[in-house]
């Protein structure tokens, strides 16, 4: 029997002593932060950036009884002149992908994880269509689709109060070679997309 999110949530809560976190609420929840000092780690940072165009946290570790159950990570750059979300592949090149490793608490849960090119679905939100100007046609439909690695069956938990970032490499995969990360191209962003417990008023009080 395949275990679900809510099973995979209770279950690691009771094995690390959060009996109540099972009177929390819970619901699809992301979090996201974009790495503006180009230091190769992704919401490490996020207590200084306080700013809904570059994350939404305000520190990198969950308060008491919340937690999120990872079911998707996606990959996109800032653009450096709109600041608007744009496509990795676009900024660094069809050849750039980018390796990561996620790191919860002390430990890194995932490592050296590759995300390749192009896949289907674009995002995790929608089909990635946003509105742009084309010479001589006018406002036309274009997929800006964002890089992820996607884990519905499985998932990793973040449990309350423990520090999670992420660290990130960008390569050519034809010749190997390091690509360097550069304000110029833009900044690297990462949402953490899934299945979130937040606090609930009702019974917490």
């Amino acid at each position: 029997m395949a275990l679900s999110a809510q099973d995979k949530i209770l279950y690691v809560a009771n094995k690390l002593g959060l009996s109540s976190l099972n009177l929390m609420q819970g619901s699809t929840g992301a979090v996201y932060d974009v790495d503006t000092d180009i230091s190769g780690q992704i919401f490490s940072s996020a207590s200084r950036h306080q700013n809904p165009s570059i994350t939404n946290l305000t520190q990198n570790e969950f308060e008491v009884n919340e937690a999120l159950l990872i079911e998707n990570i996606s990959f996109y750059v800032l653009d450096p002149a709109t600041k608007d979300v744009s496509n990795f592949q676009v900024a660094y090149g069809s050849d750039a992908i980018i390796v990561y490793d996620l790191i919860i608490g002390n430990k890194r849960v995932m490592k050296d994880t590759p995300v390749f090119a192009v896949g289907t679905p674009y995002t995790f939100a929608n089909t990635g269509n946003v509105v742009a100007t084309v010479p001589n046609i006018g406002a036309v439909a274009t997929v800006l689709p964002r890089h992820q690695t996607f884990m519905e069956g499985a998932g990793i938990l973040i449990p309350p109060q423990v520090q999670f970032s992420l660290d990130y490499r960008v390569f050519n995969v034809v010749t190997g070679a390091t690509i360097a990360v550069t304000d110029d191209l833009g900044a690297i962003g990462c949402y953490l997309f899934g299945t979130r417990v937040l606090l609930n008023f009702n019974t917490s009080i």
